[in-house]
Formats: structure tokens, sequence, C-alpha cells
């Protein structure tokens, strides 16, 4: 009964816990799909109202400028044409206010959201001309007042001007009759003064009434000149003519909802991390995009330009050979029975070596697996100091130096990769075989005649820069090469000719016409698949060593970086 309870409770607390986590798992889905539909909307908004507001910040500093400049010219116009220009003037305002009802906010909202930056960039410029064309009008209207001012005082001044130009006649006359009237004083003689009624007397007496006439005329323009002036004194000074100024604030006002909707966007996509990763990936983006396809496309194109011209060029160039004839007529080496007819299989996962007395044995202390214990064992730092750096590329350093005063089975075998077949090559004195030193693990020779090591460069033939293989080292005989190889090793007479994958080719005889061929199909080696160019061994009593399994066959090898991949292309160039 306890049993079928807790098994019943448990149920019970197990489904309760579902139950909750999918209540929580669907508020929190609907509450993240709401925001992510908030977000979107603003942030799909964002370009638009960002460039709705450019437009408007453009719209308004050109037709700021407009307006301005013509302000300035029509504050200059008379006043019959700038009462014209306000009258046209108001009908523009007035249809600009009767249209701003159908562009407010609530239509806008109203719309829906997919006009919303539209509508309100156009809102925005709606209201900003309309704020601009009121302040142009406010401005024309005091040059109109002004301009008022202006005209009476100047009709007030030209009145004060013609009575100045009365009184100056009305002077001037008086003046000329004083003058007169002095020539006529001037003229009388002794008896006039006794006798009045005589000519000169009467001419004086007419002087003197028209210089009193004169005289009445000129003080009452004088009085009509200074109670003119009086007048033009005290009537008020026109104010300076004033720049127009646009005031900033109603404009940002007018295109405050823009302004508003755009702030509102830019927050919500500042909280969005998505967002946000988007704008900094935006400025690389597109060039990311040329650069991956160009990562896709060059790849192929390189191997298009190798394919057709490259390799049919070094097909048809002069082969590579190393040494035109061998002394010894055939190599011989130990070898078990073919596996199969493909040709003879000289390796096996383990090989006895008997080593003579006066015989050395060089070896990698990794493949030397047993050996009797009489045998003296000693340590060899490097296998060739003139050959340091293959030497040491091809791990032959710190190697084990075997000799033995009477016979001796040593038993060869690899005790670090368990794919790996051991061979032993026999070179006979007077022949040479070209080795990659990659393949090598040791070597067997009479002590005092350790083979000898000769370099050959070949910069003057394609075929060593298509395969970008410049150096070739040759082992002279007589001595035995011991050699490893993935899944086996075989060595095969190539007669007329033979190829082989690159990557699985170990050396050939000094004496082979060796060559690079062209690998068919075209689309294995444009994906990728297949090695551009196989090995070609050709020549009378020529031999070529391979391994079972190409060294660039396996995922390991595959899937290494690029710098490995450079350094390994390095090491090949020198031939290790």
């Amino acid at each position: 009964m306890r049993h079928l309870l807790s098994s019943f409770f448990s149920f019970i607390r197990r489904y309760v816990l579902l139950f909750i986590g999918i209540v929580l798992m669907l508020l929190c889905g609907r509450w993240i799909h709401d925001e992510w539909r908030q977000v979107r909307s603003f942030i799909d908004e964002l370009p638009l109202l960002e460039r709705a507001e450019l437009n408007v910040n453009l719209y308004k500093s050109t037709l700021s400028s407009t307006i301005v400049l013509e302000a300035q010219r029509l504050a200059t116009m008379p006043l019959d044409r700038l009462e014209a220009e306000i009258r046209s003037l108001d009908s523009v305002i007035l249809r600009l206010e009767q249209t701003q009802d159908d562009l407010s906010i609530v239509s806008v909202l109203r719309s829906g959201m997919d006009a919303m930056p539209a509508r309100l960039e156009r809102a925005a410029l709606h209201g900003i001309e309309l704020d601009l064309r009121r302040q142009e009008r406010a401005y024309l209207a005091a040059s109109r007042a002004r301009l008022d001012v202006v005209v009476h005082r100047e009709k007030a001044r030209r009145n004060l001007e013609n009575l100045r130009l009365a009184y100056l006649r009305a002077f001037t006359e008086q003046e000329e009759a004083k003058s007169k009237l002095r020539r006529a004083l001037a003229d009388r003689r002794w008896i006039d003064r006794v006798y009045s009624g005589s000519a000169v007397n009467t001419l004086v007496r007419e002087r003197e009434a028209e210089v009193s006439t004169l005289k009445t005329r000129a003080d009452a323009a004088l009085a009509r000149f200074r109670k003119q002036k009086q007048l033009v004194d005290q009537l008020p000074q026109a104010p300076a003519i004033a720049q127009p100024l646009i005031d900033e604030q109603r404009l940002i006002a007018a295109a405050t909802p823009l302004h508003q909707r755009a702030a509102r966007a830019r927050t919500l996509a500042a909280r969005s991390i998505a967002w946000q990763a988007y704008q900094a990936v935006k400025p690389v983006l597109g060039t990311a995009v040329w650069l991956l396809v160009a990562w896709l496309v060059v790849p192929f194109s390189i191997r298009a330009v190798f394919y057709f011209l490259l390799a049919p060029l070094a097909a048809r160039a002069r082969p590579i050979v190393i040494a035109r004839k061998q002394e010894s007529e055939a190599f011989s080496f130990g070898s078990p029975d073919p596996i199969d007819g493909g040709g003879p299989l000289i390796s096996a996962v383990s090989k006895r070596v008997v080593l003579a007395p006066g015989d050395e044995m060089m070896i990698r202390p990794a493949y030397c697996q047993s050996q009797p214990e009489h045998v003296d064992v000693k340590t060899k730092v490097l296998f060739d100091w003139s050959y340091w750096l293959p030497s040491i590329a091809a791990r032959l350093w710190m190697l084990n130096r075997l000799s033995t005063h009477r016979p001796a089975d040593i038993v060869i075998s690899s005790t670090v990769n368990a794919l790996e077949e051991v061979a032993l090559l026999e070179i006979p004195a007077g022949a040479s075989f070209v080795l990659q030193v990659r393949g090598m693990i040791g070597v067997v020779y009479q002590r005092g005649r350790r083979p000898k090591i000769r370099s050959h460069w070949k910069l003057r033939t394609l075929h060593a820069w298509m395969t970008l293989q410049l150096r070739y080292l040759s082992f002279e005989g007589p001595c035995t090469l011991i050699v490893k190889g993935c899944r086996g090793v075989r060595l095969e007479n190539v007669g007329t000719g033979r190829m082989i994958s690159q990557d699985a080719t170990l050396g050939f005889s000094a004496n082979t016409v060796y060559s690079t061929v062209r690998m068919k199909p075209f689309i294995p080696y444009i994906l990728g698949r297949r090695a551009l160019l196989n090995d070609k061994f050709a020549g009378e009593n020529a031999y070529c060593l391979y391994e079972e399994i190409p060294r660039g066959g396996g995922p390991i090898y595959q899937n290494r970086n690029s710098l490995e991949a450079l350094f390994d292309a390095g090491l090949k160039a020198f031939g290790i």
C-alpha cells in the first residue's frame, strides 16, 4: 500500500510539474512572441523613420532658406505690391490649414502601421510648411506696418520741403524789394526831402509798401514751415528693417510625432541584442558576401586554370630522370609471395632482419621491436649531418645504431601505428634509389660504408613546380633501406608506364623516367575529391615504390589546418 501511494504521488507530482512547466512555457512563449512582434514592427520601421527624419530636416533647411530670401525680397517692394503678396500668402495659408486635418496624428494612426512612417513624414512636412508660411506672413505684416510709417513720414517730409522752398522764395522776394527800397532811398535829393509829392518819394512809398507785403508773406510761409516741421518731428520713427528669423522650436514642434516615433523605435532597437548584432555586421556584410563568393569561386577558377592550362603544359614538358643508367640490371629485395596480382607486396606487419658481423643498422627506436641480448646498441644523434634538415624533418634523429660480432635476428615492426607495415629494400652496389625520407625508418649497411645521399635540384622543369618538389634525395648502394607505409608497401617494375597517386609515392629508382599526368575526369578534381596530377613512371628495368593507402587519404591528414599544409608543402619542396 505504501509503495502504491508513493507511486501515485510520484506520478501526480511528475505530471503536475510537467503541467506547470507547460503553462510557464506557453506564457513565456506568448510574451516572447508579443515582445518580438512589437520590437520587430519598430525595428522594421526604424530605417524608414530615420530616412523620414533626414528628409524632414533637409526640407526644413531648404524651405527655411528659401522663405528667408523670399521675405527679404518682398520686404523691399512698394506698399501696394506688398499688400498683394500678403493676400496671396493668406490664401496659401488657408489652403494648408484646410488640408491639415487630413494629415493629423489621428488620421495617421487610423491609416494603419504600414503607412505610419510615410504619413508621419507627410504630416511633418505639411506642418513645417504651414508654420513657415505663418512666420513669413507675420514678417511681411510687420514690414507693411513699417512701410506705412515710412510712407506717411516721407509724405510729411516732402510737404515740409515744399514749405521750406516756398519760404525761401518769399524771403528772396522780400530781400529783393528791400534792395530796391534802399536804391530808391539812395536816389532822393534834398528837394525830394522838402517836397513829399515828388516822383522819387512816390517810388519810395511804393517800395516800402511792397516790402511790407512781401514781409507779411514771408512771415506766413515761415510760420507754415515751422508748424510742418513740428508735425514731422512728432511723427514716430520707422523701425529698421530686421532680418527674418525662423523660430526653430515651432518647426521642431511641427515634426514632434515623427521624432517621438523614431525615438521610441531607437529605444526598442537599442534594447534588442539581435538588432545591435545586425547593426554591427551591417557595414561589412557586403564585403563578407563578396569574400564568401570569392572563397567559393576563386578556388574553382584556380583549379580550372591548373587543369586546362598548366597541367597540359606540364604533360608536354621534358620528364625528370635522375640517373640515365643503373650499373646493375635489377634490384634484389626480400619479398613474401604476392598477395594478389597487382604487384609484389614487399612489406609485412613485422620483418626479420639478419644482422651479420661487420654490418650496422640505424633505425628509429619505435620500430626496433626485439633484438638478441648480445647486440651492441648505441645512439646515433643524427642520421646524416650533411643533411641535417631532412634528417630532423623525417625524425631520423636519436636513432639506435646496432652492431654485432655474430649473426643476430632483429625483428622490425611499428609500435606506434597499427596500420603501418615495414619493408626492406635492398639496393645493390652501383645503384641508387630516390626516396622521400618521410617513409624511411632505418638502413642496414656494412660498417664503414654508410650509404651516400645525393641531392638533385630540378628547378628548370615544370613537373617539379607543379608537384612542388624541387629537390630529390637519392641513396646509393650497397645498403638495405627500411621503409614504412600505411597498410603495406609495394615495389613494382613500371615497364612501359605506370601511374600512381602522388600522395602514395615513396620513391623510385634513379633510372626511372618520371613525369606528371593530369587526373581524369574533371568533375571529381574541381570538387576537390581527387588530386590534379598523378605520378607517371616509365623506363626499362625501372621501379617505383609506393604505399597501399596514401598518406593524404586519411581523415586526420585531410582535416589538417592551413599551417600544417603549408609546412608539408615546404618540406616536400626540399624532398622531405
